[in-house]
């Protein structure tokens, strides 16, 4: 009986550190993004500070060159009137382009007056490339009959 009771603190010792790392371990990784207009409301407070920023590209703002072999682009954030410009390194996504969706994770820094993202990666979404094609609701209809009769 008193060898079970060991067993069993033993085992709840074991699952409940389990359970405390992966909680500690969780909440040092997270990272939450701030929209443009979020970040430009108070754009001091993010300065040298690393974050992820959300907004649209905006159309013609993309400007790619090589620099040392490696593909160098800018481009211009907005959202709500607020806008950022981004410089970023490296290979960019498929689905980046004008208008795109777009996460940037990188270090806000101020030139002149002038706010901009040094951005170390790049995510853009494309939600109308996942969206479902609209159903005919007649056709739905229609294949809601059994189609083979046993």
């Amino acid at each position: 009986m008193q060898r079970r009771l060991v067993k069993l603190i033993i085992t709840l010792a074991v699952a409940a550190c389990g359970i405390g790392f992966l909680v500690y371990s969780s909440i040092g990784h997270t990272q939450y993004y701030k929209t443009v207009d979020e970040l430009m409301a108070s754009p001091m407070d993010s300065v040298g500070k690393t974050g992820r920023v959300h907004g649209y590209v905006e159309s013609g703002s993309i400007e790619e060159r090589i620099i040392q072999q490696k593909t160098v682009r800018t481009f211009v954030l907005e959202n709500k009137g607020k806008r950022i410009m981004v410089r970023h390194e490296g290979p960019a996504p498929d689905t980046f382009k004008d208008k795109s969706e777009v996460v940037a994770r990188g270090k806000v820094i101020e030139k002149n007056g002038e706010y901009s993202l040094q951005a170390t990666e790049i995510m853009a979404k494309c939600p109308s490339k996942y969206q479902g094609v609209p159903v005919d609701k007649e056709l739905a209809k229609s294949s809601d009959k059994r189609v083979f009769d046993y």
